[in-house]
């Protein structure tokens, strides 16, 4: 067969292919499907053995991160948090534990909680609370991410905080390579010697965590300012950082296209169908408009997903 009269059988309602583009036949539909399926493994495959290449772009640190906190926090009028060192430890602590147990939680499938890493790192708590996020590309999008989440947005806009510590570690979770991010909140005796002390009962949010200890002690430090410059500088040191991967190709960015390229491609190719079709007055017994349409939005539901990340 010609190579023009191919392109017809593919692509126009004739004889040949019982008046319906062959790229929409039902059984063309299971091809995309397999072939999705197997580009899927390829990347995978590929991926693993060349990382620098084909990858996933992610630039994420603990300078921009506590600067997009702040800045939601001094929006809705409050005070920024400072960073502090052993709760960037706790955080430190907490990621390397969920890369090491391979789990994806706040509490560790060996009993440990949050406030047990902040407590094992020395800080002293009287409300701490702790945030997670993973496999997001940039530090603003998990920002935005804890935003638009109630229980995160509690965290980040709760009034008794004053200090917070980051940390930003890539490893293997899951079998899969992973960036994790954790946000450990707190106010210590010290920290909160300066501010007039606050007591609400327990809080426990199905996603973002925090715990508050009753009757809090306010301990008098006269240098508690220069303390927390110190705490701050430290903290920058001391903790993971954050992680900068910029591969040749990004894996989400090349999905989301080759996707959406594919759905655009047939979605012009039902729209020409459903014209010829109309134009000729073909009568089908069944058109299958409602799969492919189905179809489609769950390719462009799917591809809008890729490369998002998740909180906890």
């Amino acid at each position: 067969m010609p190579f023009m009269e191919v392109l017809v059988h593919l692509f126009i309602p004739r004889h040949t292919n019982n008046h319906r583009s062959k790229v929409l036949h039902v059984d063309a539909l299971l091809v995309y499907i397999l072939v999705f399926a197997v580009f899927n493994l390829a990347l995978r495959s590929l991926h693993r053995s060349m990382p620098d290449v084909l990858g996933y772009a992610t630039d994420i640190h603990v300078e921009q991160l506590l600067a997009g906190t702040n800045a939601k926090r001094q929006a809705s009028g409050l005070a920024p948090l400072t960073l502090n060192s052993l709760l960037s430890q706790a955080a430190a602590a907490k990621a390397q534990d969920m890369l090491t147990k391979n789990y994806w939680a706040h509490n560790s499938p060996t009993g440990a909680t949050p406030w047990d890493f902040i407590s094992g790192a020395g800080y002293k708590y009287v409300v701490a609370g702790e945030n997670l996020a993973k496999n997001f590309s940039t530090s603003q999008v998990v920002v935005d991410a804890w935003m638009a989440s109630p229980s995160h947005r509690d965290n980040l806009l709760k009034s008794s905080y004053k200090e917070v510590g980051y940390a930003v570690v890539n490893g293997v979770l899951g079998g899969e390579e992973t960036t994790l991010v954790v946000q450990m909140f707190g106010a210590s005796t010290s920290s909160l010697a300066l501010a007039p002390p606050v007591a609400k009962p327990p809080v426990l949010t199905e996603n973002a965590l925090t715990i508050q200890k009753a009757n809090p002690s306010v301990a008098v430090a006269g240098n508690a300012g220069t303390m927390q410059q110190t705490t701050n500088k430290q903290g920058i040191a001391g903790a993971f950082e954050g992680v900068t991967i910029r591969p040749l190709v990004n894996i989400p960015t090349l999905t989301r296209n080759i996707v959406f390229v594919f759905a655009g491609v047939l979605l012009g190719v039902l729209l020409v169908d459903a014209w010829v079709v109309r134009r000729r007055r073909v009568v089908r017994v069944a058109g299958h408009n409602l799969a492919h349409f189905l179809f489609l939005s769950a390719i462009i539901v799917a591809a809008s997903m890729v490369g998002r990340g998740s909180l906890l």
